[in-house]
């Protein structure tokens, strides 16, 4: 069995301690290829570097890594202010190819409107960003990783409205099976991972059980978001064999056969074939 962790946050102070010890215990598991993602400037630089440093190193995954601003890290100046084009042109220089590694895609950006403490000037500046960023990933030719909590309407309708010709992947989906057919209906990947296999992640099994199979990328959100048997521990990749195991059991599939179409997906929304 091959697995593709499309969405991975390694760069976190969790793992310093035994890095790469679960790297090659990933690795001997069947995790072949993971993308780090960037959720900030300084977390991309970051990842890109974990990305380089483990490049080519054997019996462990290949690393790619992706550059971007989750919503809760944007810069509260405008993306348009020179502070904002300085800024977006640093995250452009990161995303520059390189012999070792390869940035995949823009992302994780989105909108997150959850908690009560957001105002209306924050959701205009989530969405004034995320935007800018979907601009750069037309200008890079790469995919988006998308974020989206609490923002169902206005998520779709900007990348409706601005990403109509990228690809990308919803990540950490949380909405209703109609908004995941309506991504998909756009080109667009749904990203599955460990919430799929709790006892309360019904929903998400009904996405799972309603779209095509060709239509899903598995993730692990690592350090968070383990699924059952290791839900509430710190997360890493050879637990996506559980929600492998658990769409297999969903759409009634081999999970041989299952893990090889999942992992083909991956290639194809990030571009590697």
């Amino acid at each position: 069995m091959k697995i593709f962790d499309t969405h991975a946050h390694y760069s976190d102070a969790v793992y310093d301690s035994d890095r790469e010890q679960l790297f090659k215990k990933m690795f001997a598991t069947g995790v072949s290829d993971v993308t780090l993602i960037g959720a900030s400037l300084n977390e991309s630089k970051k990842e890109k570097e974990l990305a380089l440093k483990y490049a080519g190193i054997a019996e462990i995954p290949r690393f790619y890594f992706t550059i971007g601003d989750y919503p809760d890290e944007i810069p509260k100046y405008d993306p348009e202010s020179l502070e904002g084009v300085k800024y977006l042109k640093e995250l452009e220089e990161l995303a520059m190819k390189d012999d070792k590694v390869s940035a995949l895609a823009v992302g994780e950006i989105g909108l997150d409107y959850h908690g009560d403490f957001k105002t209306d000037t924050d959701y205009k500046n989530q969405i004034k960003w995320f935007i800018s960023e979907i601009s750069l990933a037309k200008k890079l030719k790469l995919p988006i990783v998308v974020h989206s909590r609490d923002a169902c309407k206005d998520t779709f309708e900007t990348i409706k409205e601005n990403a109509r010709e990228l690809r990308g992947i919803i990540h950490c989906f949380s909405y209703e099976k109609e908004t995941a057919l309506d991504y998909i209906n756009l080109g667009y990947f749904i990203g599955v991972g460990g919430v799929v296999t709790f006892k309360n992640g019904r929903k998400l099994k009904e996405v799972v059980e309603a779209i095509p199979i060709e239509s899903i990328v598995t993730e692990t959100d690592a350090p968070w978001l383990s699924p059952v048997p290791h839900r509430g521990e710190r997360n890493e990749s050879s637990n996506i064999r559980f929600v492998i195991e658990e769409i297999a059991t969903i759409k009634g599939l081999d999970i041989e056969k299952t893990a090889e179409i999942l992992y083909n997906n991956a290639l194809t929304v990030y571009n590697l074939h």
